[in-house]
């Protein structure tokens, strides 16, 4: 039995061959998937702001519609799109108006760029208000 102010022996662990910088290359794929997202989510995030943003000022023109003819709402929107850099045309939108209802119909595509691939993301909106 060893004495009390004796210092433990320290152990030491084997270098198994098979785990020698498994780590760094594990840290090296992490970084790459990591840098990849990120990429993805820099060129998706502002499309996807200006799509939400253009959504919700398609609604307010349904909205207001009652105060406007067709062609100033197309005009608006198609101009407001333009903006926000879609791709809407005139020919994509179609307004329906009803004795007490307006509808906005329209669908268009952004092409999203990444490094490998051009997502083309389809959009489809339908908004429909109450005339007053």
């Amino acid at each position: 039995m060893p004495h009390p102010t004796e210092p433990t022996p320290r152990r030491v662990r084997p270098v198994r061959r098979g785990e020698f910088g498994a780590s760094g290359l594990k840290l090296f794929i992490s970084l790459i998937f990591l840098a990849l997202l990120a990429h993805t989510a820099y060129m998706f995030i502002p499309v996807y702001i200006a799509v939400y943003d253009f959504d919700s000022q398609v609604e307010r023109e349904a909205n207001y519609g009652a105060t406007k003819s067709n062609e100033a709402i197309v005009k608006a929107l198609v101009d407001y799109a333009a903006e926000r850099h879609l791709p809407l045309k005139k020919e994509n939108l179609k307004i329906v108006r009803g004795q007490s209802r307006i509808t906005i119909d329209g669908a268009y595509s952004v092409p999203v760029k990444t490094l490998f691939y051009t997502y083309d993301w389809k959009i489809d909106i339908k908004k429909e208000a109450v005339l007053f």
